[in-house]
């Protein structure tokens, strides 16, 4: 049988791909809400997984074979197991799961889907409540524990990886984590330099959860906090580094803070920039432009265009700028890596 373009059915898979998405999360949360990947880590026989749940046997197996086929658990010769992903995010136990994360996320990128409709014709509404405002300081308390698991699940590694293959790697001796949230990524980096300390400014309730990772890294005498606005605050002055991903969002003025920054960085500081790049005229990559469509169409979109932030740089004052793209899971991203003019130190950290 040949199918010509008339009768090509290719146009429906990517439809049917599209509608396999709702299932997927259902079958994410339904695993994190009945701590599937506990149960897996003790038993492998679905009828005492069932027994151990309160559940019924045969929906218990038909469960576990759509984990297995989402690649959540493993099957072999009617018994299960967690697979490496599984072990890292679904266990209660482990300090990267990802249950509060996804629970977050969904509160974010899912809560208009029942009016998009509504808000393409109508407009975003004319005032958002406080609380569904992406600069409210208790909904990033209660993301503050689920983004520390995020962190520690790569961002923290990656991020001490950029700054370690800086040429100036062997010349920072005082890092701003700027917007940092629970601190994680800038404890990594303090962290892979001896000698090296750091500040962590965000806002006070998130800085509370800093204070508590901080504390329970053991890093009270090289990491402290900087609580507040950061559009307020004074961030201080001598920082050989100043580190933000996915913060700048916030800045009231991008360019006048990004002098801010400058001015707190002394004479050959390096700001490392890690946001998305929108490009094709703000319609890739897909990731960033469907995740936040549902807070876009209710007037909260803030994503950044490709070369918006470097070009910020170069008007807050930073003698140079270099920029490219990294690819990540959750698609590409930007790297602005922005210079003060002068020269940092030449002695080695200790």
């Amino acid at each position: 049988m040949r199918f010509d373009e008339k009768n090509d059915l290719s146009g429906f898979a990517v439809v049917e791909d599209w509608l396999l998405g709702p299932v997927r999360l259902a079958v994410l949360e339904t695993a994190l809400e009945l701590g599937i990947a506990d149960i897996l880590a003790e038993t492998g026989d679905p009828a005492e997984a069932a027994r151990r749940l309160g559940a019924h046997p045969g929906n218990t197996l038909l469960f576990l074979d759509a984990l297995t086929t989402m690649g959540l658990a493993e099957k072999r010769e009617g018994r299960f197991a967690n697979t490496s992903l599984a072990e890292r995010h679904l266990r209660r136990t482990s300090g990267t799961y990802f249950g509060g994360l996804v629970e977050n996320l969904k509160t974010l990128q899912l809560r208009n889907l029942d009016r998009l409709a509504a808000l393409v014709r109508q407009g975003p509404p004319a005032e958002l409540k406080r609380e569904k405002r992406l600069d409210e300081e208790t909904h990033w308390r209660a993301a503050a524990h689920g983004l520390a698991c995020y962190q520690r699940s790569g961002l923290a590694r990656l991020a001490a990886d950029l700054v370690a293959a800086l040429p100036e790697a062997q010349r920072l001796r005082r890092l701003l984590d700027l917007g940092g949230g629970p601190g994680i990524a800038g404890m990594e980096i303090v962290e892979r330099h001896p000698g090296m300390t750091g500040v962590l400014c965000d806002l006070p309730t998130v800085a509370e959860v800093a204070r508590e990772e901080i504390a329970a890294r053991g890093l009270e005498d090289r990491m402290s906090v900087l609580p507040g606005d950061y559009n307020a605050l004074d961030l201080g002055a001598g920082y050989d580094l100043v580190w933000a991903s996915n913060t700048l969002y916030y800045a009231r003025d991008l360019p006048a803070f990004l002098a801010k920054a400058h001015a707190a960085l002394q004479p050959g500081g390096v700001f490392l920039s890690l946001h998305e790049g929108l490009k094709g005229e703000r319609t890739r990559p897909a990731f960033h432009v469907l995740s936040r469509l549902p807070l876009a169409l209710e007037g909260q979109d803030v994503s950044f265009e490709a070369g918006q932030i470097a070009r910020a740089m170069l008007e807050g004052g930073f003698q140079t700028v270099e920029s490219r793209e990294l690819l990540l899971p959750m698609g590409a991203v930007r790297l602005d890596v922005g210079r003060k003019a002068g020269a940092l130190p030449v002695e080695r950290l200790g």
